[in-house]
């Protein structure tokens, strides 16, 4: 019997050129796609690029060009850079495209309707290497661990999807379909974490601070 499997990397952060990591990536995909097409299941193999966010911003500024000229650029050399490593994807997709963006909106939209999704006052330590909210309890000497820089501390509304909602839910789904996460070690770390409160997820960032990205449908204050 055909099974079908549908594969993807990572949608590949474009505020710099591509480098071996991510041939890495996208080789072991393409080889795991190739296995799959021996045995003749139908296999769908994506990648693409991520092209929104404040290093995105930051990074086009640096270069002295517009955020949409400066992601053409780099996603072209991550499209440009696959065949000559033989690599054979079925779809590349962009964060900036029409249907990316209207299929975004869609979903939050819905998810929106459903009272999924709140407004409420926030204010916290972010990150801009990281692009999230970081606890002080994760900074190490005042610094994010990852970039080693201090984060700056903001006070604003945004949106937050309500996960916390669903952490009983998703624990229980991974305990019962272990084949879900492999290797096993990292089910068992995703388990562990879920059995800590899970905190609700900010979704947006006001257009007074971050103009570029995909619009919410709801409130086109944000993206």
């Amino acid at each position: 019997m055909t099974d079908t499997f549908y594969i993807t990397t990572p949608i590949y952060y474009v505020n710099s050129h591509p480098h071996i990591g991510h041939a890495y990536t996208t080789i072991v995909t393409d080889v795991l796609t190739r296995f799959r097409k021996l045995f003749g299941d139908d296999t769908y193999f994506l990648t693409g690029t991520d092209e929104h966010g404040q290093k995105i911003v930051e990074s086009a500024t640096k270069a002295g060009v517009e955020p949409q000229a400066f992601v053409d650029k780099i996603s072209r050399e991550f499209r440009e850079m696959w065949p000559h490593l033989h690599i054979e994807f079925d779809q590349f997709i962009r964060t900036t495209d029409p249907e990316h963006k209207a299929c975004v909106q869609k979903i939050l939209q819905k998810i929106y309707d459903q009272g999924e999704i709140y407004l409420k006052e926030y204010e916290g330590l972010y990150c801009v290497g990281c692009e999230r909210f970081l606890d002080e309890a994760e900074l190490e000497d005042g610094n994010c661990p990852d970039h080693q820089t201090p984060p700056k501390f903001y006070q604003e509304q945004n949106y937050f999807f309500k996960m916390s909602a669903y952490q009983d839910w998703l624990l229980e789904e991974l305990k019962q379909n272990e084949s879900w996460i492999y290797p096993g070690r990292y089910r068992n770390e995703l388990i562990q974490f879920l059995k800590a409160p899970l905190q609700d997820l900010c979704i947006s960032r006001p257009k007074s601070r971050l103009a570029w990205g995909i619009d919410l449908p709801f409130d086109k204050n944000f993206v």
